[in-house]
């Protein structure tokens, strides 16, 4: 790495900035290393306050090399010519977001997560840009292939085995994401959600870890500490003025239920927030999904019966439960079915339109067998060899000792 500290004067589009002299979350920039590829980039950083950056002209352009009295002298170069800085952009310049892997736009918002819970660990509240950054780009990528982000979901609540506050809180920004899109809310309401989503549980950490740990398992007094996580969220997220109101009151109202029965204020259908209900029906989803202390998991399959029930109890309405189900599918990614054919598969997509018949990966033959080569199939779809495949029952993977992660990392899941 070759780098250069430079005044922000000095910066022009195709140079690779590495660092800046504001933190990050002060910015609106979801990473400070990056590509410079405008000037409305450059404009942007001076209006938060950067003065100086660091280059690495290893991966951009450099300064320009004082003019010499034999280069005023060489022919012009042509109309169609590439300037020196526009080359070394060409070779050097990364794929934009939209071009990259949901592995790879998981790891980095996983990435920007850590660091914005980082510094609530420590008091400092992120500044709405920096959440917005991280959602905007996220959501990008949901509208793209809501598969491939769904199944990074899946991939990371099977290879951790508890899942901290970050993984969990990333996980329901996506999933929410999902939901609100399916419940055909505008661009703008769909980021006030991922956003609430991202912080709804920022107010742990003002709590004791060990109890936070175990939440799911805690009665009584701790109980009842652990349920004062809404208002102190709210209180830690307000200390920022430019938090949006609509964000607040998702962390503040994502465990109130609509037949009154949830916390801190025992809210109802009518007056609890319709992006905090979107929050709250994913939160309670993910929580039944995730390993958390001695808690094991819930089949995925298991976890969309109690939303079912949930709803038959009142305490999502039915619509937002119907939606809920329509968006993640009545077999998730990740299930393990047993199909009518004796087969063994795993869902890697699902199909809006039916959910009783998802994109599957068939692992085993009707005997038990593997395939040397899994066979991907859309269950909705006629198939090529004319078997009629349906769903006949769900398996529990670990029963079943299948590495539901393994083929679903191999996947290469189409968009529904």
């Amino acid at each position: 790495m070759a780098t250069k500290r430079i005044a922000i004067e000095q910066l022009v589009p195709g140079m690779f900035v590495v660092d800046m002299d504001v933190p990050w979350y002060r910015t609106p920039f979801l990473f400070h290393k990056r590509m410079v590829n405008d000037v409305q980039t450059i404009a942007l950083m001076k209006q938060h306050g950067i003065r100086m950056v660091t280059i690495d002209t290893s991966k951009g352009a450099d300064l320009p090399s004082p003019t010499t009295p034999s280069s005023m002298n060489d022919q012009p170069p042509g109309p169609d010519a590439l300037s020196p800085q526009e080359s070394h952009v060409a070779q050097t310049a990364e794929p934009m977001p939209g071009g990259q892997p949901a592995v790879v736009i998981y790891a980095q918002a996983q990435e920007a997560v850590e660091r914005i819970f980082d510094d609530l660990e420590r008091g400092v509240p992120p500044t709405p840009e920096a959440t917005k950054a991280i959602v905007s780009n996220v959501l990008e990528h949901v509208l793209n292939d809501r598969v491939a982000i769904a199944t990074q979901v899946a991939i990371q609540k099977i290879k951790q085995f508890d899942r901290s506050l970050t993984g969990h809180a990333l996980d329901t920004c996506v999933l929410s994401l999902i939901v609100a899109i399916e419940s055909g809310l505008d661009q703008s309401d769909q980021e006030l959600v991922g956003m609430g989503a991202l912080l709804h549980d920022a107010g742990y950490v003002r709590l004791p870890r060990n109890l936070v740990r175990k939440r799911d398992e805690c009665s009584g007094q701790d109980k009842t500490l652990l349920e004062q996580h809404c208002k102190l969220g709210v209180t830690l997220l307000s200390e920022h003025p430019g938090m949006h109101e609509d964000v607040l009151r998702i962390v503040r109202e994502h465990h109130e239920r609509a037949d009154g029965t949830g916390f801190p204020s025992g809210l109802n259908n009518e007056t609890i927030s319709p992006l905090a209900q979107i929050v709250g029906i994913v939160d309670f989803y993910d929580s039944m999904v995730s390993r958390r202390g001695t808690r094991p998991a819930m089949i995925p399959h298991d976890a969309v019966r109690q939303l079912f029930l949930a709803g038959e109890r009142s305490q999502f309405g039915k619509t937002l439960v119907e939606t809920m189900i329509r968006s993640i599918g009545v077999y998730p990614v990740g299930s393990l079915l047993k199909l009518n054919t004796g087969e063994q598969a795993i869902v890697v997509g699902v199909n809006p339109q039916h959910r009783l018949k998802p994109l599957v990966k068939v692992t085993t033959d009707p005997q038990g067998g593997s395939y040397a080569t899994p066979i991907e199939i859309d269950l909705a779809a006629p198939s090529s060899d004319h078997t009629v495949r349906t769903v006949l029952r769900v398996l529990d993977p670990i029963n079943e000792r299948v590495n539901v992660g393994i083929h679903l990392d191999a996947s290469v899941p189409r968009a529904a």
